[in-house]
């Protein structure tokens, strides 16, 4: 990657976004609680604000992200304490059948199209037979009022601040069904679900079906 693009963000990222993500942390704890032990992946982990809980209840967790700002704050966390690797999601360096469990948290919707199936491809291979893969991304809605408009306005706002790339591809995924299209080619069992955010939002806890 030549260019950094959350260079200038990283620093106040958690300021920004962590207020708005206590009702996602106490879905995905529920939906996926941390077990002592158990190996955690984040997919486009950023400052590592999701793996902190795992962290801390004694799970081995690991992280990758494209961006080394972002990378630097998670490292700033964790210290050695977490294996968080710079690298492409779509060509990860984890062995087969690895993990627990996989965290995607809105990173799928910034890929271009044609590098989605790919990571999800990926994140099938590291995960073992019987983990789970947890996806947070936009939805198609019906949006509800008026909490749905709001929360658009300002999903809409922060996709903007990305980039125009970031821009395009979101609305790519959306155009495209957004998380619930993304994964319907896949063999994958849903076994929890939940769209909030009026609409806006989907959090799916999946496992892959057997051959």
């Amino acid at each position: 990657m030549s260019e950094d693009p959350y260079s200038k963000f990283a620093p106040i990222y958690d300021l920004v976004i962590g207020p708005t993500n206590s009702i996602i942390k106490r879905i995905r704890l529920n939906f996926a609680p941390p077990v002592p032990g158990m190996k955690v992946l984040d997919v486009g982990c950023g400052t590592g604000a999701n793996l902190k809980p795992y962290s801390e209840a004694g799970c081995s967790i690991y992280g990758i992200d494209l961006s080394p700002s972002m990378l630097g704050r998670a490292r700033s966390k964790f210290g050695e304490s977490a294996d968080l690797r710079l690298g492409d999601a779509a060509h990860m360096p984890f062995h087969d059948r690895f993990f627990d469990l996989i965290l995607s948290s809105y990173t799928l919707h910034e890929m271009p199209n044609t590098k989605r199936t790919s990571v999800i491809n990926e994140m099938v291979r590291v995960v073992k037979n019987d983990g789970y893969l947890l996806f947070i991304d936009f939805h198609t809605g019906p949006l509800r009022f008026p909490v749905g408009c709001i929360v658009k306005v300002f999903i809409t706002f922060l996709e903007i601040l990305g980039g125009r790339e970031h821009l395009l591809n979101g609305r790519n995924f959306l155009a495209s069904g957004g998380l619930q299209g993304l994964i319907e080619p896949f063999r994958f069992n849903v076994d929890k679900k939940e769209i909030f955010g009026g609409g806006n939002i989907a959090l799916f806890l999946l496992s892959v079906a057997p051959n």
